[in-house]
């Protein structure tokens, strides 16, 4: 790693950081945390401390980074920028790192919503499908650092992808992936039974439910039963997340530069990454039909 990567990951850490935009995009997670701690609604706060708060900035991190990337393209300026002795392989590194930036912003927003919401333990019960309450318990340490580690991860998986396809436009499938997907269908929304698989997903509630039951007109009322929240393989997540770091950092810089040392990067991050993918899914909690009250 060269001192010009670090020197360019610095900057466009601390440009990322200072854009008002990006402090702007946190509004919308501020009017919930208020809303879920004058409602007493345990379910938002749990989702809030886990990082769902943060899909807005991150989104608009994203959309950050995709032009400070293509800055260059833009400005017309990438040919002359690609005769210099800094190649394009170097500047990939300095972007990946500038992530740390972005991770740095999660972070204090993170803080925020720790410290604006009640510090109770359980946070309190939830009613998912109108059938028993569910307690929810407070999100431990590596549930809180899902959302932070999550952002960086994003963040670096946009340089590899913008490298790759350089244009602006591969923010409308992130956009779909990031809100409705995560947001949504992975995210919110626990209408289907559980599977490890859903780990490999940015963002998890942890939520650990079982089959539908009913739903037929012999049986007409739904109900999707909960046996508690897995709060073992977040810490195995959290590990995950970080490992995703230099599997995309070294897809950007096998863009432009394909030697020996960056081949071994990708080789040994892309064989971490599957190791942890498969511990999550084998150590992933199932329902086990009891309600944890």
């Amino acid at each position: 790693m060269s001192n010009v990567s670090l020197q360019l990951a610095r900057v466009e850490a601390a440009r990322l950081a200072r854009n008002p935009l990006v402090w702007l995009s946190i509004v919308p997670a501020a009017f919930w945390v208020r809303s879920a701690r004058t409602a007493g609604e345990a379910e938002g706060q749990m989702f809030l401390l886990i990082g769902f708060g943060l899909l807005i900035p991150c989104l608009t991190m994203m959309m950050m980074m995709v032009l400070s990337v293509l800055r260059g393209r833009y400005s017309h300026t990438e040919e002359l920028l690609g005769s210099l002795a800094v190649g394009h392989d170097r500047r990939s590194i300095g972007h990946a790192l500038s992530a740390v930036g972005g991770g740095l912003v999660a972070i204090v927003v993170t803080i925020g919503f720790v410290v604006a919401l009640p510090f109770d333990d359980p946070l309190g019960h939830w009613t998912p499908y109108l059938t028993d309450e569910i307690t929810i318990p407070r999100p431990n340490v590596a549930q809180i650092l899902q959302g932070p580690l999550a952002v960086i991860a994003l963040l670096v998986f946009v340089v590899a992808l913008v490298r790759w396809v350089p244009s602006w436009l591969v923010l409308v499938p992130i956009m779909f992936l990031l809100l409705v997907v995560q947001g949504l269908w992975i995210g919110m929304w626990h209408g289907a039974p559980t599977q490890g698989r859903r780990w490999v997903f940015p963002l998890n509630s942890g939520v650990v439910n079982g089959k539908w039951v009913g739903c037929t007109p012999e049986s007409p009322g739904c109900e999707l039963p909960v046996s508690g929240f897995d709060t073992t393989t977040p810490w195995w997540h959290a590990a995950y997340l970080l490992a995703l770091c230099p599997l995309f950092g070294s897809i950007a810089v096998l863009r432009h530069r394909r030697d020996r040392v960056t081949w071994i990067w990708f080789a040994a991050a892309a064989v971490l990454v599957a190791g942890l993918v498969i511990i999550q899914i084998v150590v992933a909690e199932t329902y086990t039909g009891v309600r944890l009250k």
